[in-house]
């Protein structure tokens, strides 16, 4: 990430006030990597041009200025998550530089203060005056990457060609049984067998997952795959829990092996009853894959419960 930013959250307060802020701009072309990507700041992508905004006075150099890149897909799947800004990458669309999650800000420009463009100086004052409502924000902690990883492989490949991500990294991030479905390594294999089984890959679960190189490896939920429930939607919970109330069967077991493979064990129900506890809970619920695919207690809702709302 250079000096620049783009896809700037202007409406949002750390552009707002105590400083109201104007960021001169440059129109410019969509870069190669842009193509067909979308982000949280373009749901509908780039469009013809986007417009770039200088943060630093000076572009960075490698021995005093370092700039931070982190990917947005890693962990904005948490509720509550605000991407304000993204960087201007190379490696692809979505690249973080302004974010908050919970009581963490995210600046993504190591430049000395003095150094900052005039907006960017307004911008940083703006955060600290923002962030102090913010020191009983609740959040939930980093577990892992989500599956989004396997997208930025192809990401990458569009952009330059870079064919490793899908010819080692992602082989490699699979555990044995899941890598034996994943046949073709070429660029338009790696996008059908996704297209498939991403909505059905789950790490953090047991130490079959675990790796020295890639701190995770992924495993395929056959029994989620089987029953067309993708983890990480509403109606496939729902769809568990009937199946849970149901007779016997093969497809009542699979759903109680996907409900005690995702609920989060601090919530499940005591006695067994699935329904009783989805009543209860409904509204409280969230699924996020970057504290290890679970649906959890949503953070937002219990900070509204710690403010008495």
């Amino acid at each position: 990430m250079d000096h620049q930013g783009h896809g700037l959250a202007l409406d949002h307060a750390i552009f707002r006030t105590p400083n109201a802020v104007t960021f001169p701009g440059v129109e410019t072309p969509p870069q190669q990597n842009h193509a067909g990507a979308k982000s949280v700041l373009y749901p509908n992508g780039v469009g013809a041009t986007f417009t770039l905004v200088a943060f630093e006075k000076d572009a960075p150099k490698d021995d005093w200025n370092p700039t931070l890149v982190n990917h947005e897909g890693f962990f904005t799947d948490v509720p509550g998550f605000e991407s304000l800004a993204e960087g201007h990458s190379a490696k692809c669309l979505g690249s973080l530089s302004l974010a908050r999650q919970g009581k963490w800000f995210y600046w993504g420009y190591s430049t000395d203060p003095e150094r900052l463009t005039d907006p960017a100086q307004a911008t940083l004052v703006n955060v600290i005056h923002y962030m102090r409502d913010k020191r009983a924000a609740r959040t939930v902690e980093f577990a892992n990457v989500t599956r989004q990883i396997f997208t930025v492989y192809l990401d990458l490949h569009k952009e330059s060609g870079y064919l490793r991500g899908i010819e080692e990294h992602m082989p490699n991030q699979l555990v044995p049984e899941t890598l034996a479905t994943y046949t073709d390594h070429t660029p338009a294999g790696a996008a059908a067998w996704l297209a498939k089984h991403q909505p059905y890959l789950f790490t953090g679960k047991g130490p079959q997952h675990k790796s020295e190189r890639y701190k995770q490896r992924f495993e395929l939920d056959n029994d989620a795959l089987t029953l067309g429930t993708p983890t990480h939607l509403r109606p496939s919970l729902e769809r568990w829990l009937a199946l849970a109330a149901a007779a016997p069967s093969e497809d009542r077991e699979r759903a109680l092996r996907c409900l005690q493979r995702y609920v989060h064990p601090e919530i499940t129900p005591t006695n067994g009853d699935w329904s009783a506890w989805y009543l209860q809970q409904k509204d409280r619920l969230a699924f996020i894959e970057s504290t290890g695919f679970w649906w959890q207690l949503d953070p937002r809702g219990l900070e509204r419960e710690a403010a008495g709302k």
